[in-house]
């Protein structure tokens, strides 16, 4: 029994040894920043392969709805577009609905920013106040 016992330790104390490594080159990678809020109107469409066929594999759609709210004023990317953005509302609650990628980190913010057409840089985030952010997935049908 003791020999058994023995085998299980050295067996499990093997495994994490060898995989330390793989686990540590994982934590250190670099997260891919995303900013850019786009819309989240989208249809499930099957993947189309490199030969032009539908691929049978079915996408998963990620989506965030950001709650939040305009505490300042912001400066339009397009300058002919920045009277539109005066007319947001300021101190009250708005939301959008924005196409999330889970293999990324969200700047919310940015994505606010960006998804209203202002100027997405750090000077005008404390313009925004991000209220909350629910999440959804659609798993599109075969």
């Amino acid at each position: 029994m003791r020999v058994t016992i023995m085998n299980k330790r050295a067996i499990l104390i093997y495994l994490s040894l060898t995989a330390a490594p793989f686990i540590a080159s994982l934590a250190s990678a670099a997260p891919i920043l995303d900013s850019k809020g786009i819309p989240a109107n989208t249809t499930c469409r099957p993947k189309v392969n490199a030969a032009g066929a539908a691929d049978i594999t079915q996408p998963v759609l990620h989506f965030d709805k950001i709650i939040f709210a305009i505490t300042d004023k912001l400066q339009a990317v397009n300058p002919d577009e920045q009277s539109a953005l005066e007319k947001i509302p300021f101190n009250t609650e708005l939301d959008i609905k924005v196409k999330d990628d889970p293999r990324t980190v969200a700047d919310l913010k940015g994505k606010v920013l960006s998804f209203l057409g202002a100027v997405s840089n750090p000077q005008f985030y404390p313009a925004i106040r991000i209220i909350d952010v629910e999440y959804g997935v659609v798993i599109c049908p075969k």
